[in-house]
């Protein structure tokens, strides 16, 4: 019996013009919510019968109809969106 891949899509939050949370130190929310992202992806990848796809991979904006759209394209059986304070 094959077993079905199950298709992760990761939403880091933000990007481009919309840096999220600016911390104290400068620290922008869109760049940890990307590096998040980048690492749970990898942790997903590493398991049988997993893939991880991303609404976005660089520092750029992506509206929430087309992050929605993307992950509806690739058939995701979960969407999780990250986002820090």
């Amino acid at each position: 019996i094959a077993e079905r891949l199950v298709i992760v899509a990761l939403d880091p939050g933000h990007g481009g013009e919309d840096p999220g949370a600016i911390g104290p130190t400068g620290l922008r929310e869109k760049d940890v919510v990307l590096q998040v992202a980048q690492r749970l992806r990898a942790r997903i990848n590493e398991q049988p019968n997993m893939r991880a796809m991303m609404t976005r991979d660089a520092d750029f904006f992506v509206p929430l109809n087309e992050r929605v759209r993307k992950a509806r394209r690739v058939q995701a059986d979960l969407f999780i969106s990250i986002h820090a304070d």
